[in-house]
């Protein structure tokens, strides 16, 4: 069950490792070693770490609890899972290094051997029958029975020692029991604790989330309501520029009806005047008639011509009147038609002004759109911006805390470094007593093999059972272990299920409101388009009736000058008709008068 060997990658990955339980350090194909051995409790799993000093790499070789009981299950002292320094030093003692081929990956495994290294001396036999050297001097019979007394004295200073180490072993693993369980105690705290701030984390942001959500609200309440204010101004605005221009084009009309009333007024007064004329005309030739009439009888010549001078007179003066009567309508019809056709063109500028103005607002209406989408596009974006800017400082506060941290487990490192260091120096000096002490007690570890032989099977048995026992308790506390990762695996997965179910509730939630908004806006819009439709309408409405009122007043005016004109040619009829009356009146009496003037002589003759 050799693992892969891999260069070191991080403090962080050795802190999850487990506790630093036993070093020490090894010489392997002419490089020095500092063996580290961390115990982790949470994982079940033991790591042999290899660390080089001259290259800074290390190699792992990692046991799961139950492999590492299987590998000294031939190995009655190292059974009890108790003795973890001897079993530690029995796997150091083995470790070794292979690869996969020239230039292949270079890993750690466990050699079926101990492998010597290279400070030439032999590796210490930790299992196995110890080896019997067979002694061939000869001893005297008082040298047996001291050996004999001596042997006595350590077999029951070997058994209180023996006693004294099982009640050692006893009160270390009843203590490490309990650390363990104090260990599961403070991971339970620490992980209910760690529970408990990622909820109140959770809780925090969510209340973020949502107090930003309602500022975006209130924001987005805030610029609804100035838009519909701006609306509603912009709509009282237009309103009062309608009434405005309503009143305007009502005043133009007012002033052209009152200028034609005017006109007409004058026309009335000049045809008046004109009539006056005519009657005190009448009047004189008829005080003129009678003075005839008067002196008719006493100057008939200088009457006859007179008569015919004022009738000379009379014809050139109304010839030359009605001439200056028709060049007068004809002027006036001029001056009506060109102040007609001037009125028609203004009123067409101000009908295409007006249209151009609307056309205007309708183009300022769509810029202002256009600007409050870009501002509107302009707020999200730095809104996006301000969340980049928070993201991208909390990535540089991760990476600054992950620098704080590298740069503390180098300097852990160091220090661990010169720890082993001068646990490498303190175990060299104790393998160089610990062999002088072996070369000396192996002497009597040779008389008294054959008696531990027979206690070495009881023990074995004992330990045997207890370790069966144990591995039992073990694997129970691994499935337990087990158990408790799965259902925290489970609750982690579930947990960022519900997370990602919170996100994607979170985003639909954001595009349907995105979606009204959008529905709205294109709704509002279709309303004010509407209202500007209907609003043109009612102009055109408003123009047209204008139009047909203005043509039905021409036709009027056409109508009544028509009737003028009949009038006049009626009157000019009836002035004829009179003239030639008065000329028939006036030729009856001058032949009434030539009769008269005829009898008188025809009586004289008589």
């Amino acid at each position: 069950r050799a693992a892969m060997g891999s260069p070191q990658r991080d403090g962080e990955e050795q802190e999850e490792g487990g506790p630093l339980v036993f070093q020490r350090g090894k010489n392997l194909n002419g490089e020095y070693y500092i063996v580290s051995v961390r115990d982790n409790a949470e994982g079940a799993t033991v790591k042999f770490s290899a660390f080089e000093l001259e290259t800074n790499d290390s190699f792992d070789l990692s046991y799961s609890y139950a492999d590492f009981d299987a590998l000294f299950k031939a190995h009655p002292d190292l059974v009890n899972p108790a003795n973890k320094d001897p079993r530690y030093d029995w796997v150091v003692d083995r470790v070794d290094f292979t690869s996969d081929g020239p230039g292949g990956t270079k890993r750690l495994i466990l050699a079926s051997e101990p492998t010597a290294d290279d400070e030439n001396h032999e590796p210490k036999p930790t299992s196995g029958p110890p080896v019997i050297k067979q002694h061939r001097d000869r001893i005297s019979y008082s040298d047996r029975v001291r050996m004999r007394q001596e042997a006595e004295r350590l077999e029951e200073k070997r058994a209180a020692n023996i006693a004294a180490k099982n009640e050692k072993n006893r009160r270390a693993f009843v203590s490490e029991l309990q650390e363990k369980r104090k260990l599961e105690t403070r991971k339970a705290e620490a992980r209910q604790m760690r529970i408990t701030e990622e909820r109140a984390d959770r809780v925090q942001r969510q209340e973020m989330q949502r107090h930003e959500q309602e500022e975006k609200e209130k924001r987005y309440a805030t610029n609804d309501k100035k838009r519909e204010d701006r609306i509603k101004a912009l709509e009282e605005q237009r309103k009062m520029r309608d009434l405005q221009q309503i009143h305007e084009v009502v005043e133009a009309s007012a002033q052209k009806k009152a200028a034609q009333q005017a006109k007409l007024e004058e026309a009335r007064a000049r045809k008046h005047d004109e009539e006056e004329a005519a009657q005190a005309d009448l009047a004189v030739k008829k005080a003129l008639e009678q003075k005839v009439e008067a002196r008719r009888a006493e100057n008939h010549a200088k009457r006859e011509d007179r008569i015919k001078q004022a009738e000379r007179d009379y014809l050139n003066r109304r010839t030359e009147k009605l001439e200056q009567v028709e060049h007068e309508a004809q002027e006036k019809q001029a001056r009506k038609e060109a102040y007609l056709q001037s009125k028609a063109a203004q009123k067409a500028a101000q009908i295409k002004e007006k249209h151009r103005k609307i056309e205007e607002y309708e183009a300022l209406e769509d810029q202002r759109e256009q600007h409050n989408m870009k501002k509107e596009h302009g707020r999200n974006m730095l809104m996006l911006d301000h969340i980049e800017s928070l993201r991208t400082k909390y990535m540089h506060e991760q990476e600054e805390a992950q620098e704080r941290k590298n740069a503390n487990l180098a300097e852990r490192q160091m220090r661990e470094d010169a720890q082993a260091k001068e646990i490498a120096e303190q175990n060299k000096k104790k393998q160089q007593l610990e062999k002088l002490r072996q070369e000396k007690i192996q002497l009597k570890e040779d008389r008294r093999h054959d008696q531990d032989q027979v206690y070495y099977a009881k023990i074995r048995d004992a330990k045997t059972r207890e370790a069966l026992r144990l591995r039992e308790a073990q694997e129970t506390v691994e499935a337990i272990k087990e158990r408790n990762k799965e259902n925290k695996r489970n609750q982690r997965e579930q947990r960022q299920e519900r997370d990602l179910a919170d996100m994607r509730i979170t985003a639909l939630r954001n595009e349907n409101i995105r979606a009204k908004e959008q529905l709205r806006d294109q709704r509002f819009a279709k309303e004010i388009k509407e209202q500007k439709e209907n609003a043109h309408q009612a102009e055109l409405d408003t123009e047209a009736k204008k139009l047909q009122k203005r043509q039905l007043e021409q036709e009027e005016a056409k109508k009544q000058a028509e009737a003028q004109e009949a009038h006049k040619r009626q009157r000019n009829l009836l002035d004829d008709r009179r003239e030639e009356k008065i000329r028939e009146r006036d030729q009856g009496r001058n032949k009434r008068e030539q009769e008269r003037k005829i009898e008188p002589s025809d009586g004289a003759g008589k």
